[in-house]
């Protein structure tokens, strides 16, 4: 046992009743799991209590005894491979047994004032990718949602070798006893010289998943069972997938190095949709990091491929991911009521403020320290007035002891004022327009409600038919989501319509088939 005021590590036997012994890090934001019997597996990094890796309940307690030519045994969780696996000496699959589901030995556990960190290695594979070698390094910090990943990969071999790190999580796609896929989104941006087009993305194959350019600059992916594969190579090293019912991401943000070789054709992100029944594990979504192919020279070359996991209470669509939070709405100014609204994850707990900079980048006034933790989702509102010289506006995050960790954006004055809010609230109810919108596959409607209250939610087409009813009786108090995927209807705008408590509300959505 090994501990700080509110960080901890353990070591775990039978935890979760999993059957497996894991050593498990928390500090009261996030816990994280690692079973180091089977490949060190990350069977579990949860904020609070909304968990995010898939676990295999059919392979539960199970270990096996790494053989050439042996099956493969998907437990889910987060494991690591040597890619590109076009050079796996058994041609590409199964993956390194040794390196994939190995015993892995614990070769140290570390702790400071405001961390822990356990660090694991696996035995040298003999047989797929002969020669090589993993070890890594999580850390967890106080205080925030971060865990620190350092994923070394080594040549214990006699030859140079070149390969690259490839990092994989397996995601949840549905809830217990549901099969609520729709649900459960991936976004990552998209590289406007992308090696793929002007897309940013080469699909493996055709499929209802791939929704495309959700808002400017960046790609959704919306889990369907399709057994399928996508590859993009994000300019900015972020990736992050949620569930939009439990307003819940969890991100990875990783460096991207330029001009050097990437696998699969470029690719440093890819996104993977199971299907059921196409293997013994249930419905996932592989969440899947690629680091650069490196030189290793033989006998002891080795390359580090460090990337962070956050994790935050917040709404899709994700705009944008920092070391600080994820953005959902930006920062808007309406002249008329001299508010700021923004919709914000921040992987702190702390403190977030206004910053106003004139054109030199001096700070000119602040406003009020707004109380943030990655377990509640940050709505900013402030009224506040501009004053005068502002160039700039800045969102500075900082930390429980008030260090400064960050900027959680910022953005010119003149882009800031060019948006105010238009969404239809009455009364405290609220009509958000569909997400996406335009839209070709499904879009997401939200309806907010101040109290219990009976309505209906409809849509109709432009010459005031009737086309479906999403929603109808109570809603309780909260937010509710609702999909809608047209079938047999033409493309065009069709008009989204909540009628509760004595109100209409009425929201202009756009089809194209």
């Amino acid at each position: 046992m090994a501990q700080t005021s509110s960080v901890s590590l353990q070591t775990v036997s039978n935890y979760n009743q999993w059957g497996w012994s894991a050593i498990v890090m928390q500090n009261g934001t996030i816990t994280i799991a690692t079973v180091p019997a089977i490949g060190a597996r990350v069977m579990e990094y949860d904020l609070g209590g909304l968990p995010s890796v898939m676990v295999n309940p059919s392979l539960l307690g199970e270990t096996y005894t790494p053989a050439e030519n042996n099956n493969w045994y998907n437990f889910g969780g987060y494991k690591t491979w040597p890619s590109p696996q076009s050079k796996w000496d058994d041609g590409g699959w199964p993956p390194p047994p040794t390196l994939d589901y190995g015993a892995y030995g614990v070769t140290d556990t570390t702790r400071t004032y405001d961390s822990v960190s356990v660090g694991v290695a696996s035995q040298t594979e003999q047989w797929y990718t002969p020669g090589i070698q993993f070890v890594r390094k999580a850390t967890i910090y106080d205080g925030t949602s971060r865990v620190k990943m350092e994923q070394t990969i080594v040549n214990n071999g006699a030859v140079d070798l070149n390969w690259g790190v490839w990092s994989i999580i397996q995601s949840i796609v549905n809830h217990p006893g549901e099969n609520d896929y729709e649900n459960f989104w991936t976004y990552f941006p998209i590289n406007p010289n992308s090696v793929f087009g002007s897309s940013g993305v080469a699909p493996q194959g055709s499929s209802e998943a791939w929704k495309g350019e959700i808002a400017p600059g960046i790609y959704g992916v919306q889990f369907s069972p399709d057994n399928q594969k996508i590859f993009a190579d994000p300019d900015r090293g972020w990736i992050a997938y949620a569930d939009v019912s439990d307003t819940v991401i969890f991100a990875r943000t990783f460096p991207v190095y330029e001009g050097m070789d990437y696998p699969d054709g470029g690719a440093r992100v890819s996104v993977y949709v199971s299907s059921p029944g196409s293997s013994s594990a249930p419905a996932y979504m592989e969440v899947e990091v690629k680091g650069p192919l490196v030189d290793l020279a033989a006998n002891g070359g080795k390359y580090t491929f460090t990337e962070n996991w956050w994790a935050a209470r917040v709404k899709g669509p994700i705009l944008d991911v920092d070391s600080v939070g994820a953005i959902s709405a930006k920062l808007v100014y309406n002249k008329s009521s001299q508010s700021f609204t923004a919709d914000y994850g921040t992987f702190y707990s702390g403190t977030a403020s206004i910053v106003f900079l004139d054109a030199q980048g001096n700070v000119i006034s602040e406003g009020r320290q707004h109380s943030i933790t990655p377990l509640e989702e940050f709505q900013l509102q402030e009224t506040i007035a501009i004053p005068d010289g502002t160039n700039s506006v800045e969102v500075h995050v900082h930390d429980g002891s008030g260090v400064l960790v960050g900027i959680l954006e910022k953005e010119n004055i003149s882009l800031v004022l060019k948006v105010v809010n238009t969404q239809p609230v009455i009364s405290g109810y609220r009509l958000m327009s569909g997400y996406p919108n335009p839209f070709n596959g499904g879009t997401m409607i939200t309806v907010s409600c101040p109290v219990i209250s009976q309505g209906s939610l409809r849509i109709y087409d432009l010459l005031g038919r009737q086309v479906a009813i999403l929603a109808r009786g109570q809603f309780s108090t909260g937010e509710h989501r609702y999909t809608w995927n047209p079938t047999n209807l033409a493309g065009g705008v069709y008009v989204a319509r909540l009628a509760i408590g004595g109100i209409q509300l009425s929201q202009k959505i756009i089809y194209l088939p």
